[in-house]
Formats: C-alpha cells, sequence, structure tokens
C-alpha cells in the first residue's frame, strides 16, 4: 500500500473507531457519534468515491436529509480534485471551505528541538489545558462547549488509544499535542500551545518528543494534518514534514457559530 493510502487508511479507521454507527450512502459513508451530537467532526458525510455531475446543492440535500437530527452540516471530501470541483458551490451554500494536507514526516527538522521539560501525561491531567485552548483559539466558543469536545478525547483514549505529551514552561503546562497509533503509523493531532506562551518553543519541543514515542512504539509512517492556508503548516515543514496529499472539508455551522 502506498504510503498516502496508509495515512487515509489509519484516518478512516481512526473514524470509523470512534463513531457510534455507520450508514452507507451513495457517494461513501455517513458517520454518527450519538454520545456527541454537538461535535461536527464526529458526525458527518464522509465522499469516498467520485461524485460524477452530482451539484454541491444536490450533495447538500443528501446532508439535510441523513443529517437533519443535527444542527450543522459537514462532508469529508477525500479526493482533492473533487473537492475543487465543488468548493466554489458549497461557499455559495454558505459552507466553510478548508483545504487540508497530510505531511508526513520525511527528514530531520530544521535545528534541535529547545531543551524544554516534556511529558506524557493522563487525560485528567491536560484536559484544562484542552479546554482553555478550545475556548481561545475558536472565536466565541462557549465554555460547555470547549468541555463537550475536551471530554471527546475520552473516546479517544478508549478507541485509539490517545496518549498526550505536554511541555511545560514557568512551571506551567505550556501546551500539548496528541499521538494516536497502529499498524506501523502514527498521527500527532491537535497541537496546542497556549497564548501566554507562544514563540518560546514549546510545540518544537512536544512534537519531538511524540514523534520519539511513536518511533520507539514502532511507528514507520509519522503524520499530522494542517490547513493549507494557515500559519502551522509552515511550521510543521521547519520540523521535517513534507506534504504528501490532500483533501476537502465542507462544513456548515449551525447559526451565528463559525468555528468546529
Amino acid at each position: 500500500m502506498a504510503d498516502l493510502e496508509r495515512i487515509r487508511a489509519f484516518l478512516r479507521r481512526t473514524q470509523d473507531e470512534t463513531s457510534t454507527r455507520a450508514e452507507p450512502w451513495r457517494y461513501g459513508t455517513a458517520l454518527f457519534n450519538d454520545d456527541f451530537p454537538g461535535r461536527w467532526d464526529s458526525n458527518f458525510l464522509r465522499v469516498e468515491r467520485t461524485v460524477g455531475e452530482a451539484t454541491p446543492a444536490e450533495l447538500a440535500a443528501d446532508a439535510d436529509r441523513i443529517l437533519a437530527a443535527f444542527r450543522h452540516r459537514e462532508f469529508v471530501v477525500e479526493d482533492d480534485a473533487v473537492g475543487a470541483r465543488l468548493a466554489a458551490g458549497f461557499v455559495d451554500l454558505g459552507y466553510e471551505a478548508d483545504r487540508l494536507a497530510f505531511m508526513e514526516l520525511a527528514r530531520d527538522a530544521d535545528h534541535a528541538p529547545p531543551s524544554l521539560a516534556v511529558e506524557e501525561v493522563e487525560l485528567d491531567v491536560v484536559r484544562p489545558v484542552i479546554v482553555e485552548t478550545n475556548v481561545a483559539g475558536h472565536g466565541g466558543m462557549a465554555r460547555a462547549e470547549a468541555e463537550m469536545l475536551a471530554d471527546f478525547r475520552r473516546v479517544l483514549v478508549a478507541r485509539v488509544g490517545a496518549r498526550f505529551f505536554v511541555t511545560r514552561l514557568d512551571g506551567q503546562m505550556a501546551g500539548y499535542c496528541e499521538l494516536y497509533q497502529r499498524d506501523g503509523v502514527a498521527q500527532i493531532e491537535d497541537v496546542n500551545t497556549r497564548q501566554a506562551f507562544r514563540g518560546r518553543g514549546a510545540a518544537r519541543a512536544f512534537i519531538a518528543s511524540a514523534v520519539a514515542a511513536a518511533r520507539a512504539s514502532g511507528a514507520e509512517r509519522i503524520f499530522l494534518m494542517a490547513d493549507v492556508d494557515d500559519w502551522p503548516r509552515q511550521l510543521y515543514a521547519k520540523l521535517g514534514f513534507d506534504e504528501v496529499g490532500r483533501f476537502r472539508q465542507f462544513t456548515k455551522p449551525p447559526p451565528g457559530k463559525s468555528y468546529r
């Protein structure tokens, strides 16, 4: 299996295993987590096949029917070319359009990580920082919603063995990332640094520790995902990650919301 296909298969399996149910639809799979109806990325339509000449309006009608019980609508389009064709039409329908890149660790970082204190911790230890960064980083997210998203990590721990790495600065947790791993593939996810500690190397330090832990556990491929249009992609490139593929995500938030 090609490296990109191994990464795609890994992501699909993570999505599948953190869902409570799945239903086929004409272009792929509809995934749901009935315990977390407010988590958009757990309740969406995955486009796994070509959609032919189907229009965004036709696909949106499918979402309105299949996701009728939810306030949001979301598509994950695995084929970037298909997503590119659909993007403008989805935006016209009120969807947010994201271009996301798979970035695989391919070479050494531009320089060694800083000598900062990094440790692996349990979810309950890092949960307050996850809540804080959710509130601060998503433009007006209510605390109850931030806590719901933090609590979804319990599903990730139980279903995919999520691990958490934190950097400490001035005696405080400055930031964290998550690590998921199986079958020789590892994903680094949810890279976050608290606002007060940015620019001091926290992310470099905890990512390096997560990479080392993945390698020690037998990972042959280590990847993360980045917004093509956002600055962290440049940081990941400096850390040795190269883009190996792209996909698209289209989300129509509930009225008055614009975060995920």
